[in-house]
């Protein structure tokens, strides 16, 4: 369990609630105006292993080294792909170094619509000595299939150059498909509505906050996410971007059905709830362009890489 909250980590926490309050005004929770660009090199050619719209060319991949210590991946049709020795030592005090050449395989610029925020999202810093979530390894001890992923932020307003500082939050579900933070929940019937924060709950599993680098580059240790009734499997995010006006970005990412269904029936936290997965929670959303990253899998470790382009 985290260490509970010092001031440092509340104040950079403290926008969220302002965001909050700005996306009541908005209505529903949402910006609807695209605001997010997911991309690679911005060298105006396409990426010959893309394949697929929206994102960093989700699917299932293959993995070579690189000298930064990650795998590279490239998506291609092959069912497992090689991730490599992760992060290399990339990772210490919670924190991360990485090469801005991790990120050169993605794809060319598309274009990703602003997506919901979702019914499971907490905000610390309106809750008296919570938790602190300014951290980078979100697994909290559960089981569950290490998840290591990777954003690079790129200002579409200021020629691609990275975005640093930027404060980067992401949350999802468990393996058994759990939300941390609240009660009532039953992953095999889909949600309906806001879901209600049980305030003596205080598990943060799965949830974190990052700083942007000079590069741009933000990181992530979590699990690979269960599936739920109702929804593909999917990780949120939020974010905050300051400079002479404060930018926010809500989005979710989204992954192929047939690399999600690999993980769980080869990882031992995911068997149990392997066999028939509805449709509808391992499809990504078939209308618009779901941000989709790229993806390696070998068995223990999931890398994903995600290029973004701010375009708002």
């Amino acid at each position: 369990m985290a260490e509970r909250k010092g001031p440092l980590a509340r104040d950079l926490l403290g926008w969220v609630l302002d965001r909050r309050q700005i996306l009541i005004k908005l209505g529903a929770f949402a910006i609807t105006a695209p605001a997010l660009t997911s991309c690679g090199e911005d060298d105006g050619t396409d990426n010959p292993s893309s394949s697929s719209a929206g994102g960093g060319g989700g699917g299932t991949g293959t993995a070579t080294s690189s000298s930064s210590g990650i795998a590279s991946t490239s998506s291609t049709s092959s069912g497992t792909g090689g991730a490599g020795g992760g992060v290399g030592g990339a990772w210490g005090d919670d924190s991360l170094n990485l090469d801005p050449s991790i990120f050169e395989d993605a794809v060319r610029c598309a274009l990703t619509t602003t997506d919901i925020e979702g019914p499971f999202f907490i905000d610390d810093s309106e809750i008296p000595n919570d938790i602190s979530l300014f951290r980078s390894d979100l697994r909290d001890g559960h089981p569950g299939c290490e998840f290591q992923f990777y954003f690079r932020l790129l200002d579409a307003q200021n020629n691609c150059e990275p975005i640093p500082d930027a404060e980067i939050y992401i949350w999802h579900c468990d393996a058994d498909g759990y939300y941390s933070g609240f009660d009532g929940q039953d992953p095999s019937t889909p949600y309906s509505g806001p879901g209600e924060r049980t305030v003596e709950n205080d598990e943060r599993f799965c949830r974190g906050v990052q700083l942007t680098d000079r590069n741009g580059i933000a990181g992530f240790r979590t699990i690979w996410p269960g599936w739920y009734a109702g929804r593909p499997v999917h990780v949120h995010l939020v974010a905050r971007i300051n400079g002479a006006t404060t930018r926010l970005i809500t989005t979710q990412f989204y992954f192929e059905a047939d690399f999600s269904r690999q993980i769980y029936e080869n990882e031992p936290a995911y068997e149990a709830r392997s066999t028939n997965i509805p449709a509808s929670s391992l499809n990504p959303p078939g209308f618009g362009d779901p941000a989709m990253p790229t993806m390696s899998y070998t068995p223990g470790l999931v890398i994903g890489k995600l290029n973004v382009i701010v375009d708002g």
